[in-house]
């Protein structure tokens, strides 16, 4: 079993930032050494232009498009990555390029490879313990696989919150909040252009940390200024579950059906299929030489008919269950990027959570879920 420590950080956003920073310094600096080789910067580097230009470049790209809106629209969430940077003896700009790498500024045929995931949520009408249950495998390229934090969030203004993020980013990936407001993020494939440009994780971090349900939730995601798109899952303590299917500048609500609701990364909305890439389109460049010719939207179907063949039928949802879908490899159980449990060269699930909203429990796993067994937290 993978050790999973939980760090907990309180005071002020940027108190909170700053504790973050130090606990993680020394995997940061680790990681900025290692970025030159991470796949997804080689890809999406332009062959003929040296590697350091090119991150300078990138550097001071990010800082222009993302620190004023940051600071405009979530300038706690600012605060938060202000400390990071202080706490971590990282320059705001470096910081700032990792933050650009989760959005969509451009459709990139390498940032789709980012772009994978398997949610689950069930209604309390669908689970033998009758309350909501969440799961999500967080599949990411394989050279992010050190940077998981676990981490519980005590602000000294807004909700505390648990759940998972990477050690640089100030926002939540996958968490809830003490009222037991849940959510799961995985991300899409939109074409619309973003007019401002702040990552999805910050504006989740700041919903977690101002809404207590998930109507309220809704509502706060409706208006949130945001770049890129992505399929939510929401929970709460009361059982209600939804998801909301967004892009830079649209939104759809999405409700369950039989009870429960799978996503992984196409748009099921009619509304929101008019801002995503066609379900014909292939790679032909910036991929790996194995994926050239394969359709874009080809793991995120599979991965989704699968999860329903292994869900028909009325027998109530418990987590043994859950688990048993988040392993999968298929009925074939051969395993790859095209399977739940993805085991792939360039991308591979890194990280499995269950999240129990009434009861405020969250499970987290590290690396595959065939492999490896959950830790428990609470509040």
């Amino acid at each position: 079993m993978i050790d999973i420590p939980l760090q907990t950080f309180s005071g002020t956003h940027h108190e909170i930032g700053a504790q973050q920073g130090q606990a993680v310094r020394k995997l940061l600096h680790e990681g900025l050494e290692q970025i030159p080789k991470f796949e997804a910067v080689k890809l999406m580097k332009p062959k003929l232009l040296p590697t350091s230009l090119f991150l300078t470049l990138a550097k001071r790209r990010a800082a222009k498009l993302l620190k004023n809106d940051i600071s405009q629209y979530y300038p706690k969430q600012a605060q938060r990555l202000e400390g990071i940077a202080e706490g971590s003896g990282i320059d705001e700009p470096t910081l700032l390029l990792v933050q650009s790498m989760e959005l969509s500024i451009t459709v990139d045929e390498s940032s789709y490879l980012l772009q994978a995931c398997t949610s689950l949520g069930f209604d309390p009408k669908r689970t033998t313990t009758r309350q909501a249950i969440i799961a999500k495998n967080f599949d990411y390229p394989n050279d992010f696989a050190p940077y998981h934090l676990t981490c519980h969030i005590k602000p000294t203004e807004g909700y505390r919150t648990l759940g998972c993020t990477m050690a640089p980013l100030p926002g939540m990936i996958d968490g809830m909040n003490e009222h037991g407001l849940t959510v799961t993020y995985n991300l899409a494939y939109p074409t619309d252009k973003p007019k401002h440009f702040v990552p999805i994780s910050i504006m989740l971090q700041e919903m977690l940390e101002t809404c207590k349900n998930t109507d309220e939730a809704i509502e706060f995601i409706n208006r949130a200024k945001r770049a890129g798109g992505a399929l939510l899952v929401l929970a709460d303590a009361e059982g209600n579950v939804k998801t909301v299917e967004i892009s830079s500048n649209y939104a759809a609500t999405r409700e369950t059906v039989d009870n429960q609701i799978i996503n992984t990364n196409h748009y099921h909305t009619s509304e929101m299929q008019k801002h995503e890439v066609p379900h014909n389109a292939v790679f032909s460049g910036k991929v790996p030489k194995a994926l050239v010719g394969t359709r874009v939207h080809e793991s995120s179907e599979q991965r989704l008919t699968r999860a329903q063949e292994l869900l028909k039928g009325k027998a109530k949802i418990n987590e043994k269950r859950i688990i048993e879908v988040l392993r999968d490899h298929g009925k074939d159980d051969k395993p790859s990027n095209l399977t739940i449990c993805q085991h792939g060269e360039f991308v591979s699930t890194l990280r499995s959570v269950i999240f129990y909203p009434k009861r405020r429990i969250i499970k987290v796993l590290y690396g595959n879920p065939c492999q490896n067994e959950y830790a428990e937290f609470t509040f």
